[in-house]
């Protein structure tokens, strides 16, 4: 007794199986390549941060060593000082956009009665950026912002 198996409804399943299975492999490349362009902009973002936290480190250092002049380091005023000047063009060189949209440096002296009495500088360092994706959009989204804020005593 021989059984005939027929295939006449089994043909083209092995091609659906591979069709099926070129479509899943398709959608899971398409989401490692979507999830490697979001860790891409995530790693950008975040040097963007660091470099702008490091500029306002560097200028706070300056107005540290140099705390008996620190009221010349206000900007934005129409002639900077020289240490603001270079300070405010390394800015402008780090951070995208930074030149629409320029930093502020607030120096508020304050007199503590103590004891002892001394006076100190309450100094606000302000960091704007824009990435250029979302620059270029619009509506325009606001500026991102670093805001740095320090107590240095004074002599």
């Amino acid at each position: 007794m021989t059984h005939e198996i027929r295939l006449t409804r089994q043909r083209g399943a092995l091609l659906l199986e591979g069709l099926i299975g070129i479509l899943l492999f398709s959608i899971g490349i398409l989401a490692v390549v979507a999830l490697q362009g979001s860790a891409t902009k995530a790693v950008t973002q975040a040097k963007v941060r660091s470099d702008a936290g490091f500029l306002a480190d560097e200028l706070i250092g300056e107005i540290w060593a140099n705390r008996n002049n620190a009221a010349t380091f206000v900007y934005p005023v129409a002639t900077p000082p020289a240490a603001v000047g270079a300070w405010v063009n390394q800015v402008k060189g780090s951070l995208p956009n930074a030149a629409n949209y320029p930093p502020t440096v607030v120096v508020t002296p304050t007199v503590y009665a103590g004891p002892p009495a001394y006076t100190a500088y309450q100094v606000t360092v302000t960091l704007f950026w824009q990435m250029p994706d979302e620059y270029n959009t619009a509506p325009r989204p606001p500026a991102h912002s670093l805001i740095f804020t320090t107590l240095i005593p004074c002599c």
